[in-house]
């Protein structure tokens, strides 16, 4: 690193954080806040409300500490030149949300790995520094002869330790000290990632703003704004960070992979060498849902560039517009500024090769065909419902929600999240789609539950032999 590469490193927010003159109050606030009980964000009320009695609680040994209220200090901290906070307004409330930045993030991630430990773990991380690079020799090559070579080696190995197991009738085990190590080291992975999601959302956003201060040059047409668009877009999701992120989230959404994560987790917390301080880390337990949470704000900002592009094709567009009205004045003032004196050229104007002009009037009328064909019976719209249709809605089935809500309920009483597949597994549908519906309508009652807005899930109902399929957006219910 260079002189000029550390004096802007040494401006980042996070060293920014470290270094303000309330480094402990802010840090410590904002730890207990969003990171203790790992909440991704918190409407203003709330999070003004509790650094009111922070401050009480600190000018109870020290009056004059800090003289501002806690709407000043909220303030300062969100502004450009802190950036220790981000205030926004969610897509679904009136009252504004603070999330902690890129800057916050790294600042507390580092300084929860300055704390002290009971033990390095050392033995995992170089492990996992071999089973890496194993990773990447088997995978780094798509020769089927080498993969059949590699897979028969690895089989011949495991078939020699059954042989071994049979024959001593002993297995090898992780010591208690192996499994705390390694629990702690899948604790601090977990906590990296998390942190991470704000600089991939950071960079999302600053294509969007990049987009922005193109269109803001003077004379970009619409199509090099386009151009612009689809490079940046194609670029972040070819880049490596891109790759990452959407495949990720892919790997995210798969109901397989979650039902085996919150199996595999279960099985581990049982563990009787388990340290009681990782069991009751409540991190790991709440994983899937924080990455939801946080993915679909990286998705949102991804989707704002088409909103972007759109917006910025339309304002073009009224520009370009206004610009031909200007035009057309300008024309019409010089006309009429030399109408008593006119021109006496004969080549005054001219045209070398004169456009052909179609009115509208010279296109011809539509006219109805003779005959028209049609497939299947028509129904005559008469604009009433007869008795038949409304004695179909009056024997529609009655929407129970709240039968629905301790079904939900029961299901999260063993494990959570769960997904909409889960409930059904143990509570399959009697009333077919309407039922469907209140579970629909009891994800979105609550903020607790979340909804997918670009991935489906198919639900069977039915006899066998003829079947009903229903494509729902993805539901997943949690706890809280």
């Amino acid at each position: 690193m260079d002189h000029h590469e550390l004096q802007l490193l040494l401006d980042h927010p996070a060293v920014r954080l470290l270094r303000a003159n309330n480094a402990p109050l802010i840090l410590g606030f904002l730890w207990r806040v969003f990171k203790k009980d790992h909440r991704v964000s918190l409407p203003e009320g709330q999070v003004q409300a509790l650094l009111d009695v922070e401050l009480d609680d600190h000018r109870e040994s020290a009056p004059l500490a800090y003289p501002k209220t806690a709407a000043d200090y909220l303030a300062d901290w969100c502004a450009p030149e802190h950036g220790f906070l981000r205030r926004y307004y969610g897509p679904d409330t009136d009252e504004p949300l603070y999330e902690l930045t890129t800057g916050s993030e790294k600042a507390l991630l580092w300084l929860e790995s300055m704390r002290q430990t009971k033990f390095v773990g050392t033995e995992s991380r170089l492990e996992s520094v071999f089973s890496g690079l194993d990773e990447i020799l088997k995978y780094s090559s798509d020769d089927p002869t080498r993969r059949i070579e590699q897979l028969l080696a690895e089989a011949e190995a495991i078939h020699a330790e059954i042989d071994r197991i049979k024959a001593t009738g002993r297995a090898e085990a992780f010591t208690p000290v192996q499994i705390n190590e390694r629990y702690a080291h899948i604790l601090a992975t977990a906590r990296e990632l998390l942190a991470d999601f704000r600089q991939v959302e950071h960079n999302f956003k600053r294509i969007a703003h990049e987009i922005a201060e193109h269109h803001a040059r003077p004379g970009v047409t619409k199509g090099a704004i386009v151009a612009h668009l689809l490079d940046s877009h194609d670029a972040l999701r070819e880049s490596e960070q891109g790759q990452s992120f959407f495949a990720f989230w892919e790997l995210l959404l798969s109901s397989d992979k979650q039902r085996r994560f919150h199996e595999q987790l279960e099985q581990v917390r049982a563990l009787a060498a388990l340290d009681p301080a990782h069991r009751d880390n409540a991190l790991l337990r709440h994983f899937l849902r924080h990455l939801l949470q946080e993915g679909e704000c990286v998705v949102a900002s991804h989707q704002r560039l088409s909103t972007n592009l759109r917006r910025v094709l339309d304002t073009t567009h009224l520009a370009e517009r206004r610009r031909v009205g200007e035009l057309l004045q300008e024309i019409c003032q010089a006309a009429l500024a030399v109408r008593e004196r006119p021109p006496t050229e004969s080549d005054f104007f001219a045209v070398p090769t004169f456009p052909q002009l179609f009115a509208g009037l010279s296109r011809p009328f539509w006219q109805a065909p003779e005959s028209a064909s049609a497939r299947g019976p028509i129904e005559e719209e008469t604009g009433r419902l007869s008795l038949a249709d409304m004695q179909r809605f009056h024997n529609l089935p009655e929407i129970r929600l709240a039968e629905l809500r301790q079904q939900v309920d029961a299901c999260l009483a063993d494990r959570s999240p769960i997904m909409l597949s889960d409930v059904l597994a143990r509570f399959p549908l009697s009333e077919g789609v309407m039922e469907l519906i209140g579970y629909l309508i009891v994800a979105a009652g609550e903020r607790r539950h979340y909804i997918s807005d670009t991935d489906e899930e198919t639900v069977v109902w039915g006899p066998p032999e003829n079947p009903q399929r229903w494509r729902v957006p993805m539901l997943l219910f949690s706890r809280s």
